[in-house]
């Protein structure tokens, strides 16, 4: 079965729109769905739907791990981190999620109530996940899988919030771009968003799928998997 893996939104719902329009599920958002774009609700709103009926999946960007680590998690036992949260506003790209919401900064308890049940979506967003057809194989991880062996990152990656070091690599790090585990198997396929490029990348065992990096005048690019087509919002 065709996959079709989406990048990073960052708070853009019209350019969603236009590249749903476009699309057949399933479809796999690669994470980022928040931060930079003033549409940050809307976007939350249509993926968590989408989500909900089945014809998507959707990964924890790192974007969503900075808001849920700054404002909390309880679901997560996570507290409240001040930094984190001050970093996420003021450099992430947060400040559009605010202003969506209609709070300031300081006013977490309004954020929490603008974001709703999203907010507990976003906790439980997995980390990886992993599909096939025939015998290839993909791996979907927002910024990648580094050289070390598969199976041990890919466990960990599983296990998620439990081996969170509070800034895990396979959230963060661009080093990964163009990285794939040494042992990776001929016929798999790493699929990650992350590092915004003027084009989306597409080789057999490496896809990157983010060439908006939630700025203005960029567009946002779907691959379809396993043929490698690419499509965008724009014409």
């Amino acid at each position: 079965m065709a996959v079709t893996f989406i990048g990073d939104v960052h708070g853009w719902s019209d350019r969603l729109e236009r590249l749903i329009a476009k699309l057949k599920p399933p479809l796999v958002f690669v994470g980022d769905l928040i931060d930079r774009g003033p549409d940050a609700l809307a976007v939350l709103q249509r993926v968590h739907a989408l989500c909900a009926s089945g014809q998507a999946h959707c990964l924890l960007g790192n974007h969503e791990y900075a808001l849920l680590r700054g404002i909390g998690a309880p679901l997560l036992g996570i507290k409240p981190d001040p930094d984190i949260y001050a970093a996420w506003h003021l450099r992430f790209g947060g400040a559009a999620v605010l202003q969506a919401c209609g709070v300031d900064s300081e006013d977490t308890a309004g954020l929490r109530h603008a974001l709703g049940a999203h907010l507990e979506w976003m906790a439980r967003l997995p980390w990886v996940m992993e599909g096939s057809e025939g015998r290839s194989h993909w791996i979907a991880v927002h910024a990648g899988l580094d050289e070390s062996p598969l199976k041990p990152q890919l466990k960990q990656l599983h296990e998620g919030w439990s081996h969170d070091d509070g800034h895990p690599a396979a959230l963060f790090d661009k080093q990964r771009a163009f990285v794939i585990p040494h042992d990776l198997p001929e016929e798999w396929c790493v699929i990650s968003g992350h590092t915004p490029l003027a084009e989306a990348v597409v080789t057999p065992q490496r896809i990157l799928c983010d060439t908006s990096g939630g700025m203005p005048s960029r567009p946002l690019s779907a691959v379809v998997w396993p043929e490698g087509r690419i499509i965008s919002s724009e014409p």
